[in-house]
């Protein structure tokens, strides 16, 4: 027997269905917290159509829980919140088509409380001074960024977004300037 998701993440936000999808595939992170917000769901289901009878307190504190999970992944599917350092969810791959449309990209950043301006990294440390104490989001337009941020190499291509938290400390090792968007809240 199949139980339905009556607070399925996809039907709670059609908006962000494909989202959902992508995030599905490209992070671990998201998985993880996904399959626990479903066995959340179907508990919270089961006691719902009195297959289960566990106390009311009980009852209650899945449902706060599941509220709470529900809330960290929208912030994940939103950008809105960021997870470790050590992982490559700092990154979106692909988050933009190529070529990347400033137009599209600063509706979307906009929408997220960021601007967006156009700037060329060159290799070795650099972030605009003003941006030291903000956060950050970058995406890249022009060639290929190789850059080294909380111990962890990223690769970034045409269209992938990266979040850069404030105050953190970054190396580009791409030997060229690359051209990019970048957007502080």
């Amino acid at each position: 027997m199949t139980i339905e998701h009556h607070r399925d993440l996809a039907h709670e936000f059609p908006e962000l269905k494909q989202r959902v999808h992508d995030l599905k595939l490209e992070s671990a992170e998201f998985r993880r917290l996904y399959a626990d917000y479903e066995a959340l769901d179907n508990e919270i289901y089961r006691i719902e159509q009195e297959i289960e009878t566990p106390s009311d307190a009980y009852t209650e504190d899945l449902k706060r829980r599941r509220a709470q999970l529900k809330d960290h992944l929208y912030g994940l599917l939103t950008g809105r919140l960021h997870p470790a350092p050590e992982t490559e969810e700092f990154v979106i791959r692909r988050k933009f088509r190529v070529p990347v449309d400033h137009g599209e990209v600063s509706r979307d950043w906009r929408e997220r409380g960021y601007g967006c301006a156009t700037v060329v990294l060159p290799a070795g440390p650099s972030l605009p001074d003003e941006a030291r104490g903000r956060d950050a989001l970058l995406v890249v337009t022009d060639g290929r960024l190789d850059i080294e941020m909380h111990g962890v190499d990223y690769v970034l291509e045409p269209g992938d977004e990266l979040f850069i938290p404030r105050g953190t400390s970054f190396v580009v090792r791409e030997a060229g300037a690359v051209r990019c968007y970048l957007g502080l809240d």
